[in-house]
């Protein structure tokens, strides 16, 4: 070899290694358009939990362009797009050198451009920076995508490509494709349907499956004879991918959870085109409108609401506003979860609470049922008889009015108020002395979202935040309203198969998930509520007409309970869920069995009653303090005298049944099990843990101790209930059992 040939090699060398030296530097140095490759004509997209669209605003230009498509190896599309595209993407730096070189070659050997030599890289480069199609184009399109290598791995590179690339018509990107032409995530297209789709970016416009069939089922061919050559699919899986007929089912834009979506808003834009993702399970809120859909088909009521909460974070799983939202005639339209509905009875839960965390009361304790006229004030129970003494636990069960207004007067109304106020019911916008005593019965407007997201506090052992509508937000910091302990409390008088009667009169006794429910029923029978919890959820139900109306059915009990029980039980079909563990704080104390308080001397039995350490108040007995006689209150012992037949003996006095009143009227529900409508039968003897036998309509029917109930189960017709004792002492009722 010659001098000069010698040197003209070094020279080249020196040049070559000078030219990539200088590539290198300038790959690593030149500064990158990351803005470039950050905008997208993206759609914006309000999704589920999971990602699965509830609502789409097309970007301006009307693209449907929905970003955020993660590859995985594991896809269909991500194979066939390499296949179709860029055989060698996973293995070259940007630029294919083999593709270039044998482009180059075949269009130097045909005078004309008959192949490119683009990448998936160099793709990505010309969607972000349009440019006119030049050599220089090219160059700068390769030089870009040399640093784009360097700047992402693979994986990311080629979802930055299937979120660009375009799909026909205002498709743009993979996800809108896919959903578009077959309905389907793009995780789930089949291979016949991947290949398909992996093959329209060549020529979006002529190669429209919906409007070109044959011709893209042509280059879906093409595209399989690519994945077996790579050796991405066998021969049979190409055979069978071919032969499979392509059923086109183009999806509506979607237009789910109407109502929740109107409160989350669309924007107009989102930072990174990626999914707007909400709290909303979807499969959560499709489950709760079926069950409200299908219980007011057969109801006069026209009209309700659910919200499903998650306890742990104040999510909002579900919410249906209205069973249609596209009925004119019922207003379906109006978000019922939002609207200001009077409250009926379901602020009560909240009273006892103050009250047990306050050691005013014990579950156990008895407190009055008497007729009591205020300066503003006659208030009724719901059913028309009183019971002179019930215990708190009875008192909240049956959601009496008198006990509340009694538990409302020791906690102070004004706190009670402001405690409302603090759960974010913030339709409670008048001073405390515009509503009064009223307040704990219900006399103002609550939102059923607001009502539901309260019952959390207690769900959660006694911590408020704001419900949460957006997935990525974090729960703020909670303010402390109750105990644990007075929460716990209250979900155990609430709940369980102790809970033997409610508003309607009857036992609610039935299988269902451990959980807790409270009644709500306004003035006029216009609205029914129930709300019902335990550790992982709250369900509020809210029941009425579009134009106000009452109706006979709107009773909390009878119409919006079903609803809460029916959501509870397809989230636990085993029926076993979580339940609470009972608190550090909570204790077990004797208590007299006639008055819930501390015994003293005189008690003449004492029976196990609930406490709250260091908090309830350990008063002694009223009762018992000068024998063992009963002393009560003035107010309660005329009315307990004035309840007594006029022909009562001694033998009354000294065995006297106590529940149920006498003359009570109850109503028996064909819809639910006998066992499931048991009625707790109860008498208060002078002598502590004596045997009592019980009859009715002279049948034995079993026995019990006295203070401890025994349960008959209803059943229609008039019914004479007597109690007695070996010593011959005995005591008769009469109560009622009507149908509906």
């Amino acid at each position: 070899m010659t001098s000069r040939r010698v040197k003209w090699l070094r020279r080249s060398a020196f040049a070559v290694a000078a030219l990539t030296a200088g590539s290198y530097a300038a790959v690593c140095s030149v500064p990158f358009p990351e803005a470039d490759l950050a905008r997208l004509p993206a759609a914006v997209v309000l999704a589920d939990r999971t990602g699965e669209p509830l609502r789409l605003k097309l970007a301006a230009g009307g693209y449907d362009c929905r970003p955020g498509y993660a590859p995985d190896p594991a896809h269909w599309i991500g194979k066939a797009i390499v296949a179709a595209e860029d055989q060698r993407f996973w293995r070259h730096p940007g630029v294919d050198v083999l593709a270039l070189a044998r482009a180059v070659a075949d269009n130097v050997a045909l005078g004309r451009r008959v192949s490119g030599a683009s990448t998936i890289s160099t793709q990505v480069i010309r969607l972000a920076q349009p440019r006119q199609r030049t050599l220089g184009t090219k160059c700068i399109e390769a030089f870009r995508a040399l640093q784009l290598e360097r700047r992402y791995d693979k994986q990311t590179i080629l979802g930055m490509y299937l979120d660009r690339a375009p799909f026909g018509g205002n498709l743009v990107g993979i996800e809108a494709a896919a959903r578009h032409y077959f309905a389907k995530r793009p995780a789930d297209l089949s291979l016949a349907e991947a290949a398909l789709l992996a093959g329209l970016p060549q020529s979006p416009s002529r190669l429209r499956p919906d409007r070109h069939l044959a011709r893209a089922r042509q280059r879906q061919a093409y595209v399989l004879e690519r994945m077996e050559a790579c050796g991405m699919i066998t021969a049979d899986e190409r055979a069978a991918a071919q032969a499979q007929p392509l059923a086109f089912q183009r999806a509506p834009r979607p237009f789910a959870a109407p109502h929740f979506c109107e409160m989350v808003g669309v924007p107009a834009r989102t930072a990174d085109g990626a999914p707007l993702r909400t709290t909303l399970d979807l499969r959560q809120q499709r489950l709760a409108e079926d069950v409200l859909a299908r219980h007011l088909q057969r109801s006069p009521i026209n009209s309700g609401a659910i919200v499903l909460l998650e306890v742990r974070t104040g999510a909002v799983r579900a919410l249906v506003g209205s069973p249609d939202y596209f009925a004119r005639e019922t207003a379906g339209q109006v978000n019922g979860a939002t609207a200001r509905r009077a409250a009926g009875s379901t602020l009560k839960p909240f009273a006892y609470a103050l009250a047990l965390d306050r050691g005013f009361i014990t579950p156990g304790m008895m407190i009055p049922d008497i007729p009591t006229r205020y300066r503003d004030l006659d208030p009724r129970n719901f059913s028309p008889e009183y019971r002179g003494l019930v215990s708190v636990r009875d008192a909240l069960m049956l959601s009496l009015n008198l006990p509340a207004i009694e538990v409302e007067k020791r906690v102070g109304q004004e706190r009670f108020w402001s405690t409302l106020r603090a759960l974010g019911l913030g339709t409670i916008d008048q001073p405390a002395a515009h509503y009064g005593l009223g307040l704990v019965l219900g006399n103002t407007e609550v939102r059923l979202l607001d009502l539901a997201n309260a019952y959390a506090c207690l769900a959660r052992g006694g911590v408020w935040f704001p419900p949460r509508l957006l997935e990525n937000s974090r729960p703020p910091a909670g303010r402390e309203l109750f105990s644990p302990e007075a929460c716990w409390l209250v979900a155990e008088m609430l709940s369980g198969e102790e809970r033997t009667m409610d508003i309607a009169g009857h036992a609610a006794d039935v299988r269902l998930p451990p959980m807790a429910w409270k009644t709500g029923t306004s003035a006029g029978l216009r609205d029914a509520w129930t709300v019902a919890w335990n550790p992982d959820y709250v369900i509020g139900v809210w029941l009425g007409n579009a134009d106000g109306s009452p109706a006979d059915e709107l009773v909390g009990r009878l119409s919006a309970t079903p609803i809460a029980w029916e959501v509870f039980r397809q989230l636990y079909p085993d029926n076993n869920g979580p339940w609470y563990a009972r608190p550090p704080g909570i204790i077990e104390r004797n208590v007299c069995a006639v008055s819930g308080c501390v015994p003293g001397a005189n008690c003449p039995h004492a029976v196990q009653d609930w406490a709250i350490a260091k908090v309830t108040r350990h008063e002694p007995c009223p009762v018992h303090r000068q024998g063992p006689a009963e002393t009560w209150p003035v107010a309660v012992a005329s009315f307990l005298a004035r309840r007594t037949a006029p022909a009562a003996d001694e033998s009354a006095a000294a065995l006297r049944i106590r529940s149920p009143a006498r003359g009570s009227t109850y109503r028996w529900l064909p819809d639910l099990t006998v066992d499931a409508q048991r009625l707790a039968l109860d008498a208060a003897s002078d002598r502590a843990g004596e045997t009592l036998h019980w009859f009715v309509n002279d049948q034995p029917i079993g026995r019990s101790r006295a203070g401890e109930p025994l349960f008959w189960p209803l059943t229609p017709g008039t019914h004479t209930i007597v109690c007695s004792t070996a010593r011959g002492l005995s005591d008769r009722i009469q109560i009622a059992v009507e149908t509906q």
